[in-house]
């Protein structure tokens, strides 16, 4: 029987590092200029590695992917919202009030850091059904994470009874959506913080009221 492969733990913090630099430098490249004038290459240079070495991190469209996550949390990794370190005031809340405080700062927060990569993405996803695939897999993830936070509501006999909470679910994906951040503050002009009490309300009237 073949010995166990070693890795030795500087090696891995190497290469995670190195694949942080590369995410980081294709999210702002992907930011600034979009998904399709952006290629690997480009990435690479800026980035002031190989391009084998950015090969190495998987297509281009799962950088977009990647870049999403790493943006949003910090993480390259898929992880419950709820779960994270982040939202630890969110999942603390004793109030519903408190409750639609504290995501209304949490995503508001994760919106102005993920717009311009997620404007490249869902351009992109428009004319590339494979990018439109990966994309598919983030907005599961994200119904996912709103599925969650309805449940937890309803647990704690918040959630308004009014409104069958599938349908609650569903309306909450769409009102946190990352377009709507961008059309109010990249289109109508708000601030940032214009737009975390608008949300802080329109939570509380779309779940409590």
């Amino acid at each position: 029987m073949s010995e166990p492969l070693y890795v030795s733990p500087l090696r891995a913090r190497q290469a995670a590092a190195t694949r942080r630099m590369v995410i980081d430098t294709a999210a702002r490249l992907f930011a600034t200029q979009g998904y399709g004038p952006t290629s690997l290459r480009q990435i690479a240079q800026t980035a002031g590695v190989s391009l084998e070495t950015v090969r190495a991190q998987g297509r281009k469209r799962s950088l977009l992917a990647s870049s999403v996550r790493v943006l949003s949390f910090g993480r390259d990794v898929d992880e419950p919202v709820l779960a994270a370190p982040e939202a630890d005031d969110l999942r603390k809340a004793s109030t519903p009030d408190e409750f639609a405080l504290e995501a209304a700062r949490l995503l508001t927060g994760l919106a102005s850091r993920t717009v311009g990569v997620w404007r490249a993405f869902v351009s992109a996803a428009a004319d590339d059904p494979e990018v439109d695939a990966e994309l598919s897999q983030v907005q599961a993830s994200v119904r996912a994470n709103v599925g969650s936070a309805v449940d937890m509501l309803s647990a704690r006999g918040w959630l308004r009874s009014d409104i069958e909470p599938d349908e609650l679910a569903v309306s909450l994906w769409l009102l946190v959506s990352i377009e709507n951040y961008d059309k109010l503050t990249g289109r109508l002009g708000w601030s940032t913080r214009r737009y975390e009490v608008w949300l802080t309300r329109a939570l509380s009237d779309l779940l409590f009221r």
